[in-house]
Order: structure tokens, then C-alpha cells, then sequence
């Protein structure tokens, strides 16, 4: 199984935020398990910081750092994937959120994430922490 994180997943991972569950820590550890982190969550992250709602205790530099110690690879967003998002229903407003979603659809990936708008996309594979 190939799993994409939902941002505050790799957040809470890289923090050591105890909301993150053991399994999920786990998995994310696991060299045999693939793991992606989109483009998107970089974006989303960087924005947050720019604006005051986000504080890191690393650089943005750290970041990179910590996908490549984790082999968690980055998904770039492809054409195939804003096809996908133009059909998603609007459950979901937060545009790095679907993003995340047609990712995960297009390239069948199981999204690991606990936002409970998530849950509601018709196709969408997940492991809810």
C-alpha cells in the first residue's frame, strides 16, 4: 500500500505531537512502507508561516531535510491530478485539502489524515489515525 500524509499528520510527526498515534508513527518509520507528502502541504506550510498562523521549530530547509531522512518522496502536482480535483464535490473548501484528495485519487494512494471532511470523499482510500 502507498500512503500520502495529510499535512498536520507530518506535522504532528515531525513534532512529536502526542495526537499522533503509535501505528501512524510506525508506518511513517516503516522503510518498506512508500510514503508521499504533496507539494501542496509545502505550499500549505510555507503560506502558514509567511502569515504568523504557523511556527516551526526548524527552517523550511528542515523540512526537506526531514522527507529525505523519512524517504518520504514528494508528489508533484500533474495534470491528471487538476482533472481529478475539478470533479471532487465540494465537501471540502480548503483548496490544499482537495488538492491532497485528487492526489491520493489519481495515483491511488491511501491519504493518512484525522480531518473529518476527508472522510466524506466518495473513492477516496484512507487511514484515519
Amino acid at each position: 500500500m502507498r500512503f500520502l500524509l495529510d499535512t498536520h499528520i507530518f506535522l504532528y510527526f515531525i513534532n512529536g505531537d502526542p495526537q499522533i498515534p503509535q501505528k501512524t508513527i510506525n508506518l511513517i518509520n516503516n522503510p518498506n512502507q512508500k510514503i508521499y507528502f504533496s507539494m501542496a502541504s509545502i505550499w500549505e506550510i510555507v503560506i502558514k508561516i509567511n502569515i504568523g498562523k504557523l511556527k516551526l521549530k526548524d527552517n523550511i530547509t528542515s523540512i526537506y531535510a526531514l522527507l529525505l531522512q523519512y524517504n518520504i518522496e514528494i508528489l508533484q502536482p500533474n495534470e491528471y491530478d487538476f482533472k481529478v480535483y475539478l470533479t471532487l464535490p465540494l465537501i471540502h473548501k480548503d483548496p490544499f485539502d482537495r488538492l491532497i484528495i485528487s492526489q491520493a485519487v489519481a495515483n491511488d494512494l491511501t491519504v493518512i489524515s484525522d480531518d473529518q471532511y476527508i472522510r466524506n470523499y466518495p473513492n477516496l482510500k484512507l487511514l484515519n489515525t
